[in-house]
């Protein structure tokens, strides 16, 4: 009886940690990253998300992602010196709970449907704005 509250008490432990571990993963800011580092980022810890180039718009200067159920795209928007400026992820609804839990998990809540992280001395503000068919998360630096 005690191995097993020992076992059942590192398996509590290790699925807490895997918890945690993943929130840090979004919470890694990508404000103020080089396009490149974007790339990395996103092929190192978001493998479930493929570069999307199906529509180039060169007015816009942007990376597209898509995960693989097309349910969550992911744009990040650069300077003219190609570094990340803001980002914008558009949802189905279907990934509103998992979102939720990220958010609330990786960053402080700021107000309804707000979160915010410090970068350096700047504050960071993302922003969940529900539409019809579809919830979107915009992640700008607060002004």
């Amino acid at each position: 009886m005690l191995k097993m509250n020992r076992l059942g008490i590192h398996i509590l432990f290790c699925a807490l940690l895997l918890f945690v571990l993943n929130g840090l993963l979004y919470a890694q800011p990508v404000i103020g990253m080089s396009k490149e580092e974007v790339k990395v980022f996103m092929k190192d810890k978001h493998k479930g998300f493929r570069l999307d180039n199906s529509v180039v718009k060169q007015r816009f200067n942007y990376l597209k992602y898509v995960n693989g159920l097309k349910t969550r795209t992911w744009i990040f928007y650069f300077t003219e010196e190609d570094l990340c400026k803001t980002s914008k992820q558009v949802c189905a609804y279907g990934e509103f709970d998992e979102m939720m839990t990220e958010l609330n998990s990786a960053y402080e809540p700021a107000g309804e449907s707000r979160w915010v992280y410090m970068l350096e001395k700047d504050t960071v503000q993302l922003t969940l704005t529900r539409q019809e068919w579809y919830f979107t998360v915009r992640e700008a630096r607060k002004n």
